[in-house]
C-alpha cells in the first residue's frame, strides 16, 4: 500500500501478466496492461456502476482504493505511518467485506494491535478507521461506521513517553564529547527545542544567523524508505517552518561549524542506520566520559578485580559486611538514559520554568496549537513546583517573607 510504489506481476507461460482484485483476474501482455485494466475496474466499482460487486468489497480492498484518495498532500513518512495502521487493520479483518465488519472486531484489533501503543498513536489510529468506514457509508457500501459505535471506543494508552532531564544530564551534555558528531545535534534539539527530522535537514551555513541570533527551520528530513531520509520543504505541520531565537549555549557550541548539523562518519547526509548509529555512539561515549572507563571495563579494571578479590575473601571468612563495605569502593556505573525526544521535552520545560509565556513556547516548538504543549510537554518541575507553592504561601501571608497584615483575621475588610 505504500506510495509511489509499482506492483510487479509474474508473467503467466501463455505470456500474459495476470493480477487479481475482489476475486476477479484482470490480463495484459504487458504489467501496466494488467495494472490498467484492474484499475478501470476499481474506478467503476467505486462508482457505483457495479452495485452487486461493490456490496462485496472487502476491507482490503476498500482500503488499497481509500488511502491514496483520502491523504494524497501528506509527506511519505506520514503516509506511511497511515499505512501501517491500515496494514493492522487488514491483518484482523481484511479479507472480511466491509458490511460485515461489526464493532466488536474493532475493539479487538485495539486490544492487540495497540496493547501498549501510547494514547495519541491509539487516537491516531481511531480517526483513521473512522474516517475510512465514513467514506465507506457515504459510498452507501454499509450503512453505518463499525468504529463509531461506543462499544468500538478503544482504551486508553500510555501518556508522555518523554522526560525531561535533569541539571547534571544538561551539565553533561554541554561540556562532554564536544568533539563528538552527535554533540551539536543534541544542543541544538536541546537549546531550540528542534524534532529530530528537523536536526537532520538543519544546514548551519544555510539556517543559522549568528549575527542576528536566529535559527530559521525551513527543510525537513522525511522516511523514503528503509534507510534513507528525503529532505523537503514540508515539515510536520503548517507551523513547522520557523524562526527560533540562537540562544547563547547554542550559539557556543555551533561556532566555527559548517555545513550539515547531523552526518554520517564520510560526512555525507545521515541515514537511517546511521543516525542510530551516530546516537549509540554518543550514549556510549557520555558514560565513558561520565564514569571514566568504557562499560565494558567496568569491575573488570586491574583495580576493580582488587577489590572483588578482597571482598571475596572476607566472604570465605563470614565477614559479609566487611565484604559489602569492601565492594562499595567500586562506584556504582551511572548509565546515560538520555534520548533525541528527551532534549525537545526538556526544552520546554526548561522555558516554562521560567515563566516563558506559552504562546511563545508553542511557536518556537513549532505546534499548531498549546494542546500538545499542555498533554505532553509542560512537565512541571520540582523546582517550579516549589517557586509556585512559596509564590501562594507568600499571598496567603503563610511566609515570613509576606506581609503579616495580609492574613490578619482580625483587621476589617475595606469596602
Amino acid at each position: 500500500m505504500p506510495r509511489a510504489r509499482k506492483q510487479h506481476l509474474k508473467r503467466r507461460k501463455d505470456g500474459r501478466y495476470a493480477c487479481r482484485y475482489m476475486g476477479q483476474f484482470f490480463y495484459g501482455m504487458t504489467e501496466d496492461e494488467a495494472l490498467a485494466a484492474r484499475d478501470e475496474y476499481k474506478r467503476r466499482v467505486l462508482a457505483g456502476q457495479d452495485p452487486s460487486i461493490k456490496m462485496n468489497m472487502t476491507v482490503q480492498d476498500y482500503a488499497d482504493s481509500w488511502l491514496p484518495i483520502a491523504k494524497p498532500g501528506v509527506a511519505a513518512c506520514t503516509y506511511n505511518g497511515f499505512v501501517t495502521m491500515l496494514n493492522k487493520l487488514i491483518s484482523a479483518v481484511g479479507e472480511k467485506p466491509l458490511r460485515q465488519v461489526v464493532p466488536s472486531d474493532i475493539k479487538r484489533l485495539y486490544s492487540t494491535a495497540y496493547k501498549d501503543k501510547s494514547n495519541s498513536y491509539i487516537r491516531s489510529a481511531r480517526q483513521l478507521y473512522a474516517g475510512m468506514f465514513d467514506a465507506a457509508v457515504a459510498d452507501g457500501i454499509i450503512p453505518r461506521n463499525p468504529v463509531r459505535d461506543k462499544t468500538a471506543l478503544p482504551h486508553k494508552g500510555t501518556f508522555g513517553g518523554h522526560r525531561a532531564i535533569t541539571p547534571q544530564e544538561r551539565t553533561w551534555i554541554e561540556t562532554l564529547c564536544k568533539d563528538h558528531r552527535a554533540h551539536n545535534v543534541a544542543m541544538a534539539m536541546l537549546y531550540a527545542g528542534i524534532r529530530p527530522p528537523e536536526a537532520k535537514a538543519l544546514n548551519i551555513d544555510e539556517s543559522v544567523d549568528f549575527e542576528a541570533g536566529t535559527i530559521t527551520l525551513k527543510d525537513f528530513a522525511h522516511i523514503k524508505d528503509s534507510n534513507h531520509y528525503i529532505i523537503t520543504d514540508t515539515g510536520k505541520n503548517r507551523k513547522a517552518a520557523r524562526t527560533i531565537p540562537l540562544f547563547h549555549p547554542l550559539a557556543v557550541a555551533l561556532k566555527d561549524h559548517h555545513g550539515l548539523l547531523i552526518t554520517d562518519a564520510d560526512g555525507k547526509p545521515v541515514t537511517i542506520q546511521a543516525w542510530r548509529s551516530v546516537w549509540a555512539s554518543y550514549v556510549a561515549s557520555m558514560e565513558t566520559a561520565i564514569n571514566g572507563m568504557h562499560k565494558r571495563w567496568y569491575r573488570r579494571t586491574k583495580a576493580h578485580r582488587e577489590i572483588l578479590a578482597a571482598a571475596a575473601e572476607l566472604r570465605k571468612q563470614g565477614k559479609d559486611a566487611e565484604a559489602d563495605a569492601k565492594e562499595a569502593e567500586i562506584p556504582p556505573w551511572i548509565s546515560f538514559t538520555v534520548r533525541p525526544y528527551d532534549l525537545r521535552h526538556s526544552f520546554a520545560t526548561f522555558c516554562r520554568d521560567h515563566g516563558i509565556e506559552m504562546n511563545t513556547v508553542v511557536q518556537w516548538m513549532g505546534h499548531a496549537d498549546a494542546g500538545m504543549i499542555l498533554r505532553i510537554y509542560d512537565e512541571v518541575s520540582a523546582d517550579r513546583s516549589a517557586r509556585e507553592a512559596e509564590k501562594l504561601d507568600i499571598i496567603l501571608g503563610g511566609s515570613q517573607k509576606g506581609s503579616q497584615e495580609k492574613s490578619d483575621p482580625e483587621k476589617p475588610l475595606a469596602v
